[in-house]
């Protein structure tokens, strides 16, 4: 009886072990197949475009001013030193053939200098009428006598020159011929030395424009291809179309700008130094072209991304026109027609597996 007493809590014992079991596996709310699987965060989705071919172009704007053309300038100077009693004209202004630029008198200097030819002139002739004398009483010598004469000439004509310079009296100072006045470099009462410049002047037709080019635009642009110019002081001025002369080979120290110089119309009425703005087309003919987004910075370089078999490709490319959205690539690896991505490129490394959104 004991021993039947004791199987059959062994028993129930086994009945309770078993059922323990199979609340611990079973009981609780049952997983979703969703809850159960592990996200795969190893594709992309992404957006393409394909590659097209055509022209391309973009607008440079740059900034200048209108100059006198190097080595177009007629300086005004004068032979002797000299005092400006009175400037007749000004910087911008028109002016005729023989129209008086500037009042001015010889310096006290001049005045010592004239007098000082004036007495050599007159002694060496002196010398000269007594040397003739002695040697027509056979009293001097051949070789004396011309000496004399070299003397007395180079005298003259050293007054000569003070007189026909109006060294002598100072007076006017005339133009030469019509033009515009590009540097007045003198003031009332100042006194200049010779050969220094009183006025510069520069024909209506021989002025230019001088344009800063950004650096790294200076390869669009060679010469006797067309400018569109607009004077920026003028807003509702027509546009003057200019010929690029001179494409500069440096960098300007003070603007840090490239120099172009550009040919104006002779009828083109802009003022001397006057404000420009210049329009440049650049273009690119037949060009591969995508959208702005495909195009990545890698580096110092640039990237795109293509699909091939579900993954992403990378390939570097170099960047030129940018416009309007678009971008012209420059790569040997790329075709017309190639699917590139165009949206969620930034996740994309080379190799990944992507999936193109509907």
């Amino acid at each position: 009886m004991k021993t039947r007493r004791i199987l059959i809590v062994l028993i129930l014992v086994a009945l309770a072990v078993l059922a323990v079991v199979y609340w611990l596996t079973h009981a609780g709310p049952e997983s979703s197949p969703e809850e159960n699987t592990a996200p795969d965060n190893s594709t992309a989705y992404v957006e393409t475009t394909k590659i097209v071919r055509k022209n391309i172009a973009e607008k440079i704007t740059a900034y200048g001013s209108v100059i006198a053309q190097p080595g177009k300038l007629q300086t005004v100077s004068l032979a002797y030193e000299a005092q400006v009693n009175h400037v007749l004209v000004a910087p911008g202004q028109l002016i005729k053939k023989d129209d008086p630029l500037l009042e001015i008198a010889a310096s006290p200097a001049t005045q010592l200098l004239v007098n000082q030819a004036r007495s050599a002139a007159e002694l060496a002739d002196k010398e000269l009428q007594q040397t003739k004398e002695r040697f027509n009483l056979k009293l001097a010598t051949n070789q004396e006598l011309n000496a004399a004469q070299k003397a007395a000439t180079d005298a003259a004509l050293q007054l000569v020159s003070f007189e026909k310079e109006g060294a002598d009296n100072g007076g006017m100072v005339r133009a030469s011929s019509e033009g515009i006045v590009a540097n007045l470099a003198v003031q009332d009462g100042q006194v200049v030395p010779a050969s220094n410049a009183l006025v510069e002047i520069i024909a209506k037709n021989e002025v230019e424009a001088k344009i800063g080019v950004e650096p790294e635009n200076i390869q669009a642009i060679s010469p006797h291809m067309m400018i569109a110019l607009f004077p920026v002081n003028q807003p509702a001025s027509q546009k003057i179309s200019g010929t690029v002369r001179l494409v500069t080979l440096r960098i300007n120290p003070t603007s840090r700008l490239v120099d172009v110089y550009v040919t104006l119309p002779t009828d083109s009425g802009l003022l001397l130094d006057g404000y420009l703005r210049a329009e440049i087309l650049r273009e690119s003919p037949n060009a591969l072209v995508v959208p702005r987004s495909a195009v990545l910075p890698k580096g110092d370089a640039w990237q795109l991304f293509t699909i091939h078999d579900g993954r992403a490709m990378a390939h570097k490319v170099g960047l030129g026109i940018v416009s309007d959205g678009e971008a012209e690539v420059i790569a040997t690896d790329l075709k017309e027609g190639e699917a590139v991505v165009s949206l969620g490129n930034y996740e994309l490394d080379d190799g990944m597996a992507v999936e193109v959104a509907p």
